[in-house]
């Protein structure tokens, strides 16, 4: 009988601290950082994105466009704002759409940088912007967001 009660015993303790590794191992894992699904993405794909976060409130994939170091600056007011406050900002606008016709297109494009065009035309003015992709480790990332001021549209005719 001593005998079983010591095998019990050891045996609750393998599968006690076994449990406790699965444990430790499952949290370790899960607190690094998320992957990228954008990563196999090209720079073309990144900016339809974009435009359709910026334009349609489609927010899925926004905590992966942007770089760490991404600059969002606005010409007329001189407001920058970095990473934080722009998802801060798009997460905001989900689900919200814009009465506009949103468009882009690739400026220039090598194999570590591209620029981009997008304008968002609404019924009375015109909102340019200009954004700077950079291909990282991670994928291509948004790294710069000029935007223009908005140009009132004239009469047609």
């Amino acid at each position: 009988m001593k005998t079983f009660v010591k095998n019990t015993k050891r045996l609750r303790r393998q599968l006690l601290l076994g449990l406790s590794l699965t444990g430790l191992s499952s949290i370790l894992l899960s607190a690094g950082p998320k992957p990228n699904p954008m990563r196999g993405w090209n720079a073309d794909k990144v900016m339809d994105n974009y435009v359709k976060t910026v334009s349609e409130g489609k927010t899925q994939w926004v905590e992966h466009l942007f770089t760490n170091d991404v600059e969002y600056q606005t010409d007329g007011r001189h407001e920058r704002h970095g990473k934080k406050g722009i998802l801060k900002f798009l997460k905001s606008m989900t689900g919200n759409r814009y009465d506009c016709v949103a468009q882009y297109r690739v400026l220039d494009e090598d194999a570590t940088a591209c620029i981009a065009k997008m304008t968002m035309q609404f019924e009375t003015f015109t909102r340019t912007d200009y954004i700077y992709l950079s291909a990282t480790d991670d994928g291509w990332k948004i790294r710069k967001i000029l935007v223009g001021r908005g140009q009132k549209n004239g009469a047609l005719g």
